[in-house]
This record gives C-alpha cells, sequence and structure tokens, in this order.
C-alpha cells in the first residue's frame, strides 16, 4: 500500500477531545493508519492535494437500510396520514422490501443494493451500520469489493404467534431463514466477518421491539456477551410500538430493553423518537447509544433534533435511515430543528452535530481509532472541494461543512488509506452502469408492490393517469 501525504487549506484534526481547524497541515498516512501530521511532506508518499480544501475524518452512518433508498425515493415524500396507516414501516416499507428480496432475480437485487451503497460512499460516510434482510448478501459483497468499512447487521424477528398484532407479524415475515434468522445470522458472521478491528463485521439485529419478543432478545443479549459482539435494533420509531409495549408487557420500551438485558453499553438504538425523557436519562446513564436519524421524521411532520437527546453522558450518532444519505444534510436538518425547538441558535452548534457524527459513532463502535484525525488513528479520511461559491469565503471551516456543504462537494474519500473517490470519481466502480441497472431493478420492485397491493395510490401516477 503506497503511502500518502494529504493536503489542503484546512485540515479537521482531533485534539483535546475536540475537532480543531488546523491550515496548511500534511496528513501521513502508511499502512492505512495516520502516521504524522507536520507542517511538510513526507518523502516518497503520493501528494493528495486539494488546495482550497477542507480534510476531515470520514462520516460514521450509525444507522441505515442502504435498500430503502432507492427503494423508496419520491414513494413516501408527501403522503397524508391516511394513506400511511399508523405505520409506514408496517404497512409500506417493510412489505415493499420483502418483497424485493423475495420476488427480484438475485442480480436484479445485487444491482437495488449497488444502487443505494454507491449513494453512502459518495455522501462523506466511510463507516456504515446497516441492517438488512438477510437474503441482501449484495451489501456485504459490495462493501467488502468496494473498500467501505461495515457493520452489518442481518435482521431478526420473532415468528408470528410471539409478535402477536397481525400487521407486524405480516410485515415481519420475509427474515425466511428459519424462524427468527438466528441461523442465516451465524452463516453470515462465519462467512464475512473479519474480527475485531476488521473491515467488515456481522453484528446482531434484531429488527424492533416489538417484533422481537423477550426469549429472543435474551438469546441475542448472551451471543453478544459471549462473542463481544454489538448489537443493534430499532426503539421507540412510532407510537404505535411503544403502545403495543406497553400492552405486551406493562412497560415503557427502555423498561423492556432492560428487561431482556440490552439497555446497556454495546447495544445501539436507532431513532427514540417516541422516548419520554425519563427514559433518555436512563439510556445515557446505561451507556447504551442513540443513533439519531433526523430527515426521515422530519419529512413525515415530526421533528426529532440534536438537543433532545443530547444530554450528559449521552451517546449519540448520526444515521441516515437511507433517506436523504447526503450527511452534511443530515446534520444541517438536525441542528435547525434543535434551534427551531429550543429558541436557541447554540441549542446544536456545528461542533456539537459534527462530533456525533464522528467520535460519537465512533464511541458507539468501541472504536476510538475511528471518527478522527490524530496520529494512531486509521485513515478513513474526506476532501471537500471548498473552491465554491456556496463555501466561499472559509471563516470556520466546521461551520462551513455543516452548515454549507453537500456530498456533491467532495473530492476525495480515502477508508483504510486506500483511496475509493479521487477527484470525484470512483476509479473501481462502473458508476454509470450501476445507476442504469439500479434504476431498472428498482422499478422492477415497485411493479411488483403494485402487483401486490402495496404500493400507496397516492403516491402513484399510473393511479392518475
Amino acid at each position: 500500500m503506497q503511502d500518502l501525504a494529504i493536503h489542503a487549506e484546512w485540515t479537521i484534526v482531533h485534539e483535546g477531545g475536540r475537532h480543531v481547524p488546523v491550515r496548511d497541515l500534511y496528513t501521513h498516512v502508511r499502512d492505512g493508519l495516520i502516521v504524522a501530521l507536520s507542517d511538510r511532506a513526507p518523502a516518497a508518499a503520493r501528494l493528495v492535494e486539494v488546495e482550497a480544501g477542507i480534510v476531515h475524518p470520514g462520516f460514521i452512518n450509525l444507522h441505515n437500510h442502504t435498500i430503502n433508498a432507492p427503494l423508496f425515493r419520491g414513494i413516501v415524500d408527501d403522503l397524508p396520514r391516511s394513506a400511511i396507516g399508523e405505520s409506514k414501516v408496517y404497512s409500506m416499507l417493510m412489505p415493499m422490501g420483502g418483497l424485493a428480496v423475495t420476488g427480484l432475480a438475485a442480480d436484479a437485487l445485487h444491482d437495488l443494493v449497488a444502487l443505494g451503497l454507491l449513494e453512502v460512499l459518495r455522501s462523506g460516510v466511510t463507516t456504515l451500520l446497516d441492517q438488512f434482510r438477510p437474503r441482501q448478501r449484495a451489501t456485504l459483497e459490495h462493501a467488502r469489493d468496494w473498500g467501505l468499512r461495515l457493520y452489518a447487521a442481518p435482521y431478526l424477528f420473532s415468528p408470528a404467534p410471539v409478535i402477536g398484532n397481525a400487521q407486524v407479524a405480516r410485515a415481519a415475515t420475509g427474515s425466511f431463514e428459519g424462524n427468527s434468522g438466528l441461523t442465516a445470522f451465524e452463516q453470515l458472521h462465519a462467512e464475512f466477518d473479519e474480527g475485531s478491528g476488521g473491515m467488515i463485521r456481522v453484528i446482531l439485529g434484531p429488527h424492533a421491539a416489538d417484533s422481537c419478543g423477550p426469549d429472543l432478545l435474551k438469546r441475542v443479549d448472551l451471543i453478544a456477551r459471549e462473542r463481544n459482539l454489538l448489537v443493534t435494533t430499532h426503539l421507540a420509531q412510532s407510537q404505535g410500538e411503544v403502545d403495543r409495549i406497553r400492552e405486551r408487557h406493562g412497560c415503557l420500551p427502555a423498561d423492556y430493553m432492560a428487561s431482556v438485558g440490552l439497555l446497556r453499553e454495546g447495544v445501539i438504538f436507532g431513532h427514540g423518537v417516541h422516548l419520554e425523557d425519563g427514559e433518555l436519562d436512563r439510556i445515557a446513564a446505561a451507556g447504551a447509544t442513540i443513533a439519531h436519524c433526523p430527515t426521515v421524521f422530519l419529512r413525515g411532520g415530526k421533528a426529532p433534533h440534536y438537543a433532545r437527546f443530547a444530554r450528559p453522558g449521552m451517546c449519540l450518532g448520526i444515521g441516515t435511515d437511507a433517506e436523504r444519505m447526503d450527511f452534511y444534510a443530515q446534520l444541517r436538518a438536525s441542528g435547525f430543528a434543535s434551534k427551531q425547538a429550543t429558541g436557541e441558535s447554540r441549542s446544536a452548534t456545528a461542533a456539537d452535530l459534527f462530533a456525533a457524527a464522528t467520535t460519537g459513532g465512533a464511541d458507539a463502535l468501541r472504536r476510538p481509532d475511528l471518527g478522527r484525525i490524530s496520529v494512531g488513528a486509521r485513515a478513513d479520511i474526506v476532501i471537500v472541494d471548498a473552491l465554491k461559491p456556496h463555501l466561499q469565503p472559509v471563516n470556520d471551516p466546521l461551520r462551513s461543512l455543516v452548515w454549507y456543504a453537500s456530498a456533491s462537494d467532495i473530492h476525495t474519500v480515502i477508508i483504510d488509506g486506500k483511496v475509493v473517490i479521487d477527484a470525484g470519481q470512483t476509479p473501481a466502480i462502473d458508476r454509470d452502469r450501476i445507476i442504469r441497472r439500479g434504476a431498472v431493478a428498482t422499478t422492477q420492485a415497485w411493479q411488483l408492490a403494485r402487483d401486490a397491493g402495496c404500493f400507496p395510490a397516492e403516491a402513484d401516477p399510473q393511479s392518475h393517469s
């Protein structure tokens, strides 16, 4: 692996627990590690330079479903509540996803996943945590081939009689790998997991508090503790979920997680939008993590925001949930929502949001070598070309990135010391082919949904022609 010398006008380094902008710095990379930060280029290294650029640590996407990005683009947007029902997750998203993985030909599913994952790769994200149905092996295969750092969490579900609610059970059907999906997890773990520090990790991904019963979750907790694996699950993503937990178990979602051993460090909860304040305090005290995904809820009229989750001791990361993969846009949306909700401009600063997107995610993954530019860290680095009218002049690089940048401004992406995006191009990936084939596969999945009656008429131009 060739040594790299990375240079731009600004570099966001990690010092004293904070991200600090420094001018005219060279980041020396060798064997996938940052080995030095200096004011001159090392000899015999490939120079990667963007003169008016901003070098920053790659983002950590702590909660995502790659297949959903193309599958629901332009489908769920602007839908009235009457078209969605109690939960779009169970009335629309899960059924359509299940149809895609069972009804598409293997090569079409491969193309659909590739389209979503290409968007991730071009979004400023260098580490991805993704939940998906076990049949989506393509997520693991593409990440391995493209050099993306992946924490893969194949779904686990309880059998329908345990779930109880008919709509939840119907939507959850589709692990298609035995009653729970644990057999498929073991197979994927054996084949793809690279162990501590590896580029590909296969972790435990029970779907949600209302689609997984106590026996399964206790089994997940046991496996995780025995093998020192992370666990991720959806928690309190809808009021319906909260109501079902209360009805079945007589408690709040955080209490339910505590009862099965999962209110602790090493557990990442997706969303937490409908958690009560006391529950958030308990999660923070227990050392668990919230993966905050703002725009997927903001587009539906709910307003989760950074300031609500930011409390003493809380480990907080950022995810996209496959809506608007552009990570800068995610940070901006959460920040604006925080300022509007609190009436206070400093309720979510650029520095706060940037930390959640980098070191917050790294802490959740137990990876102190990620999410920062410092000597000894893995070389997961993004360079933004700031010579753009919407980014000049640069007064504070962190504020420029969070409040003004977009994924289209990315010039270079380096993951584990390898250049995967160079001058905006993906030299090892046929971008145009993936876009063409992925779009075709997506339209095929849409037709499957129409035929099955789970494509919302209000979102379908064919119903208005």
